[in-house]
């Protein structure tokens, strides 16, 4: 009886490893076999990372991928540094408090990128109700925001800070109060408990509160496309360049392939750090 049953689990597992792999896995192996093959532009025998090369042999488009690096990095931090009081302050609220905190904050995500972006074109913009105000009372200068690398970087922090929040506090909320009581008890005061009981439980979370607002930070394309400027690529507004203006459909792979490894390396690196962290 309990042989026969066996097979089941897997049998469940069988729709979705066949959804990712007809849907995931086929599409980013088409992806980087479309990377290898030449093009207009690069000109080179058979296959082979001649797009790779001619991409890392030319400093625009190293610095395009040292700026998606810098802005999700900061976009990452920014997010942290303001979900992490979030969550705790939330731990301190009722469930129905806490709650209705939680959907306020998911508001943004259910609208989408495109209506919190289209928002902050209008936010900062110069004559915006936020610039234009103190522009007009002479308490600032006239700033340009709007086509910068700044506007990007709060079009992306606003977009991925729910995720953050969301995920810390089910982590936070979790932590067992009677742990934090004792160490009161035993005098302990605010940041002490902080330092060496809130912060090791809740590490596992903040990873996963980074790995998640880094993996979207990176991968970001509305708030780039629309908060920032000309100047101001970053990879996947270069390859929606590479594919919508230029039609060059094979450095736009290498260039998503990049974009690719580079979270997988930054990801893994992060997680294998974190645990080792934790077991320290």
């Amino acid at each position: 009886m309990g042989a026969s049953r066996r097979p089941l689990p897997g049998l469940l597992l069988l729709p979705s490893a066949v959804l990712l792999l007809v849907f995931l896995v086929l599409p980013l192996c088409a992806t980087v076999w479309l990377s290898l093959e030449p093009n207009a532009l690069v000109r080179f025998e058979g296959r082979g990372a001649g797009n790779y090369a001619y991409l890392a042999g030319r400093a625009y488009y190293l610095g395009v991928v040292a700026r998606t690096f810098r802005l999700a990095a900061e976009s990452t931090g920014i997010a942290l540094l303001l979900g992490y009081p979030a969550a705790l302050a939330m731990r301190a609220e009722s469930e129905r408090v806490a709650g209705t905190l939680s959907l306020l904050m998911t508001l943004p995500v259910l609208a989408g990128p495109l209506v919190v972006v289209l928002g902050w074109m209008i936010l900062l913009s110069n004559g915006g109700p936020i610039l234009g105000p103190l522009v007009r009372w002479g308490w600032i200068e006239r700033v340009r925001w709007l086509g910068t690398e700044t506007g990007i970087l709060v079009g992306v922090v606003h977009f991925v800070l729910p995720f953050v929040v969301l995920s810390l506090a089910s982590v936070v909320r979790s932590l067992p109060r009677p742990l934090l009581e004792a160490a009161q008890s035993l005098g302990a005061g605010p940041l002490t408990r902080f330092r060496l009981v809130v912060f090791p439980l809740a590490l596992p979370g903040l990873v996963s509160a980074a790995v998640i607002a880094f993996s979207l930070s990176m991968s970001s394309f509305v708030a780039p496309h629309y908060l920032g400027g000309p100047a101001d690529l970053t990879l996947t507004t270069l390859i929606s360049q590479f594919v919508l203006a230029t039609f060059n459909g094979q450095l736009a792979a290498a260039a998503a392939t990049v974009l690719l490894v580079l979270m997988t390396v930054v990801i893994g690196a992060v997680t294998v750090g974190a645990a080792r962290a934790v077991r320290a």
